[in-house]
């Protein structure tokens, strides 16, 4: 019996598969090509989103701190009436609302609006206070402060030491 030579058996193996095997590769590479490019979005878009998040908290967070800190100043002083002061980015002052800072981008504006209610015994201070960024209001904070008749207008805004001294109330 004659023995065929081993690269024609081999030879007929291939002959039909090996284009079938190449393609099945390719085929395979695509579809997982396709697969990196989709997951590849996905995660673009995620990445993007909670960017946009961390500004804008970052943005809120600011306000809150501004905001508060001009409620600090209204309780020390509520007869200070209506201001208005601009803000860069990171709490320095800017000056007033006009000033030449105060139309930037990241410019935080904060508002305050103080109406006065006299009652009996004294004057109820209620102040509205908004912190603004780029045009848009971010924060808005409520607060009062009572003053009562023995001490409107001549303890506030100095020393407990000096208005002692006077013998004013000190509380």
């Amino acid at each position: 019996m004659a023995r065929k030579p081993a690269d024609s058996l081999l030879a007929a193996r291939r002959g039909s598969d090996t284009t079938w095997h190449g393609t099945a590769f390719v085929v395979e590479a695509l579809v997982l090509l396709v697969f990196l490019a989709f997951a590849l979005a996905v995660f673009m878009q995620l990445f993007g989103a909670a960017h946009n998040r961390g500004v804008e908290e970052r943005q809120l967070t600011q306000a809150v701190l501004l905001a508060s800190n001009a409620a600090e100043e209204f309780a020390a002083a509520p007869l200070a009436g209506t201001s208005s002061e601009a803000f860069d980015g990171d709490g320095g002052t800017l000056g007033s609302e006009t000033g030449t800072g105060a139309d930037a981008e990241d410019a935080y504006v904060v508002s305050r609006e103080v109406v006065p209610e006299r009652t009996e015994g004294g004057t109820l201070y209620r102040a509205n206070i908004t912190v603004s960024c780029g045009g848009e209001a971010v924060y808005e904070l409520e607060t009062s402060r009572y003053v009562s008749d023995g001490t409107a207008g001549t303890d506030i805004g100095r020393a407990p030491d000096a208005a002692a001294a006077e013998g004013g109330d000190v509380a």
